[in-house]
């Protein structure tokens, strides 16, 4: 009995080390991310926003914000005629709703400016952005064309009142990041509806260009009330995040921010590449933004760092940091689904559907990691695999019947 366990284990970590090699090399498709929202329409009809919520204040709006945002543009992949193109248009008007409903708005302040904050008011607009782009101009009601306008014109007019160009999303608490995440959807307004906010667009990218972090000459992850001068540096995540969404409203400065996201922020350890929540050169500990920072790693730095990877066309470094994320997420195929770590974090699921979605951009860029990248972690598990082979062995020659 004991043999038999000691053979089943085995099997299993060496199916394992095997299983992660192979996933290294696979980030996933379109079908993946058909997976992936299928699980999370389960998580979210079983309270997957509502657990996020009790983790941290946004976690239900950023739930079903995410998930409408994979789900529009995955839908925007597919044919015209393809009959689940019609289903993942209408996930992402449910999320459209879902963020605009008592429950979703009760934890944000109406009396910021704009109305409940930077943080609620860029990224509910934001998913209807996405979705009335997916869906097209002609296809969507007057109402809903309408209430684009109106939001992203009440957006505006915070804008112009405003020092700053980055809005408080809490009182005395302002993360550019959001801001862009409505200039992201103003752009979209314009290729998507019509000609109406470049202006201000271009107004608000010189204001942005003037409050760069001087040490990188990137968009700072916090900024200062009232002026708008950067605090605490740049960081990956954040930064990921803005050159993700920013290519639809600058094209050109959001290809900056990405430069300097790949020459500061990306790296490589232990074979495995990733994006750092701080640049090379500067240490920082994990917070509620980045999660846990491990060699120098955050998870969300690198899943958005993928999707931006994605729009400025460096499909190699996305792919690559895909795989990784397939590697070490842990990821569970179901017979329709597929989940990131046990499915206990459904905004991290989210996320990297949206990152993995993410249209692909027309750029080149020269790659930064070595060519055999990989091949570190695979003389790494074959190392595993050899000493677990004598451990087992060991083990097995242990239980073998001493002769009489």
């Amino acid at each position: 009995m004991k043999r038999t366990v000691i053979k089943l284990v085995a099997v299993g970590l060496a199916g394992l080390i095997l299983l992660g090699n192979v996933r290294l090399h696979r980030p996933g498709s379109d079908r993946t991310t058909g997976a992936q929202l299928e699980f999370l329409a389960r998580s979210l009809d079983e309270g997957g926003a509502e657990r996020m919520q009790r983790w941290f204040p946004e976690g239900y709006v950023f739930t079903w914000a995410l998930y409408g945002l994979a789900s529009a543009q995955h839908a925007r992949g597919m044919a015209q005629n393809d009959p689940a193109r019609a289903y993942h248009l209408g996930a992402a008007e449910e999320a459209v709703w879902a963020v605009r409903t008592d429950s979703a708005r009760s934890t944000f302040d109406p009396d910021l400016s704009p109305p409940r904050g930077a943080f609620y008011s860029a990224w509910s607009l934001y998913v209807l952005a996405e979705y009335v782009r997916a869906t097209g101009k002609d296809a969507v009601s007057a109402d809903v064309l309408t209430m684009f306008r109106d939001e992203c014109d009440r957006f505006v007019l915070a804008l112009e009142s405003s020092e700053s160009p980055f809005l408080e999303s809490y009182r005395s608490l302002i993360w550019p990041a959001d801001t862009a995440v409505g200039i992201a959807a103003l752009g979209i307004y314009d290729s998507a509806v019509g000609p109406r906010y470049g202006p201000t667009i271009e107004h608000w990218v010189t204001a942005a260009r003037a409050r760069l972090d001087p040490r990188l000459g990137a968009l700072s992850h916090s900024a200062a009330p009232g002026s708008g001068a950067p605090l605490g540096g740049a960081r990956g995540g954040s930064l990921a995040l803005m050159s993700r969404v920013l290519i639809d409203a600058d094209s050109a400065f959001a290809a900056e921010q990405f430069s300097i996201l790949r020459e500061r922020f990306v790296d490589y350890r232990l074979g495995l590449p990733g994006v750092r929540e701080y640049a090379h050169g500067i240490e920082g500990v994990g917070d509620v933004d980045s999660g846990p920072v491990i060699l120098g790693f955050a998870g969300p730095a690198t899943v958005v760092g993928a999707g931006a990877a994605r729009v400025h066309g460096d499909l190699r470094l996305a792919e690559i940091l895909l795989g990784v994320v397939e590697m070490v997420g842990v990821p569970i195929q179901g017979w329709r689904t597929r989940r990131y770590g046990g499915g206990m974090v459904p905004v991290g699921d989210a996320f990297v559907a949206w990152s993995r979605s993410s249209p692909i951009g027309l750029s080149e860029w020269p790659s930064i990691l070595p060519r055999l990248w990989h091949l570190p972690v695979h003389l790494v598990s074959g190392l595993l695999l050899t000493l677990l082979a004598i451990r087992v062995k060991w083990a097995l020659g242990r239980l073998q019947p001493r002769n009489a």
